[in-house]
């Protein structure tokens, strides 16, 4: 929106967004400490849970991929109703599921309304943050998911002992519903969306196929792009799902699994933030690298504490997690970054989109991957390695992207 906004509105619009930036991230991650419970609950192993995360991830990309054209239609307030209806639907369905295949459509559901509402929720805020300030304002925003997580995992930390493991799904269906009226009443519609959008930046879009980003001596660095990419989101999605149940498997109770899980994303708010403040410091391909190192070093730890014949005290595991979330989330901050300075103007958000797309299919292998090794008898610190690889392996794909 080019006019300038009353300062009231962009606050209220900012918050708003926020608030179902929040239920996003207690939504994503309330499945993580439940898995074990609902597995047994079920009759299956917990390794079946692989292709259960999966199916939130995949729901999450066509989400994102079907919702975002259709708010720029039809209007992203509207959309980002429906999608948060849907992910109240959907945590209701995942509570009354008797079957993994109910599980397996109710979390596709799900990941079909975070997915959208996340694009909508995006969209409003930037469209009503003043230009200079919008970078700032969307990371800001994003900040709201973690922060959900970990009110999330302490939550369960206190509700799974006591409730069972529906409880946190029946507080995932009221929450969202309480919310909806609120967004109904207070929440403007997309002036963009209203005004057809911007009719040159569809016109520009419709004339850059993916094609364009392996041109003029581009192919590289999209490669590199792409790889970075979908091993970032591959160990961050990992690591806030399947920590829970890898805790629980290591000999530590329901309750503290869940608490792990918590400071893992209370550290991944404040990577969020530090990370939007070192890339305007530092070199971006720098900042990026070490937060990717280091985010390999602290996850390969967690399991090294679990499996060295005593196990750590709680208090140093959760250090632990918090700085690998921490550094995790500074590295998925940062390679958004990162793939909008590796292209032009006029390809820079075809360039940012498809990163994030290929990013989101690291996200759906990921879990995929875990649950195969639980299921061949892997032990907790070699799982833990084997999430750690990634990492350092996007460090390198960084490294050579900043070479180009």
């Amino acid at each position: 929106m080019e006019a300038e906004v009353a300062r009231p509105l962009q606050l209220r619009v900012v918050a708003l967004c926020a608030l179902v930036a929040f239920l996003d991230g207690f939504d994503t991650q309330s499945i993580g400490p439940a898995a074990a419970s609902m597995a047994t609950a079920l009759g299956v192993p917990l390794s079946a849970f692989g292709p259960v995360f999966s199916a939130t991830q995949a729901g999450f990309l066509l989400g994102a991929i079907s919702f975002s054209p259709l708010g720029d239609r039809f209007g992203r307030k509207r959309m980002l109703l429906i999608a948060t209806f849907l992910f109240a639907i959907a945590s209701l369905l995942t509570a009354l599921s008797q079957s993994l295949s109910l599980l397996h459509a109710s979390r596709i559901l799900a990941g079909l309304g975070l997915g959208g509402a996340t694009r909508n929720f995006i969209g409003l805020a930037s469209e009503y943050s003043p230009p200079a300030a919008r970078a700032r304002t969307v990371t800001i925003l994003w900040a709201a998911v973690p922060l959900g997580g970990m009110v999330g995992g302490f939550a369960s930390s206190v509700s799974l002992p006591v409730f069972g493991w529906q409880a946190m799904f029946y507080l995932g269906f009221v929450a969202p519903l309480a919310v909806i009226p609120a967004l109904l009443i207070a929440m403007p519609e997309s002036g963009e969306a209203l005004h057809g959008g911007d009719t040159h930046a569809g016109r520009i879009a419709s004339e850059l196929p993916v094609a364009k980003l392996f041109a003029s001596g581009r192919a590289l660095p999209t490669i590199w792009l792409w790889l970075a990419s979908f091993m970032t989101w591959m160990v961050l999605v990992v690591v806030a799902l399947w920590t829970p149940s890898l805790m629980k498997q290591a000999g530590f109770s329901t309750a503290a699994a869940a608490s792990i899980l918590a400071f893992n994303n209370g550290g991944g708010i404040l990577g969020t933030i530090v990370m939007g403040w070192a890339i305007a410091k530092i070199r971006p391909h720098t900042a990026l690298m070490i937060a990717f190192v280091a985010a390999g070093i602290f996850v390969a730890a967690i399991g090294w504490e679990v499996g060295t014949g005593t196990m750590a005290p709680f208090a140093v595991v959760a250090a632990t997690s918090a700085l690998a979330g921490f550094f995790s989330s500074a590295a998925g901050g940062g390679i958004v970054g990162v793939s909008a300075s590796t292209y032009p103007g006029e390809i820079r958000a075809t360039g940012a989109g498809w990163a994030i797309g290929v990013g989101r299919i690291g996200s759906i292998v990921g879990p995929l991957i875990v649950g195969t090794l639980i299921a061949g008898g892997w032990l907790v610190p070699e799982i833990y390695l084997a999430i750690a690889l990634p990492a350092i392996a996007a460090a390198g794909f960084v490294w050579l992207l900043a070479r180009h």
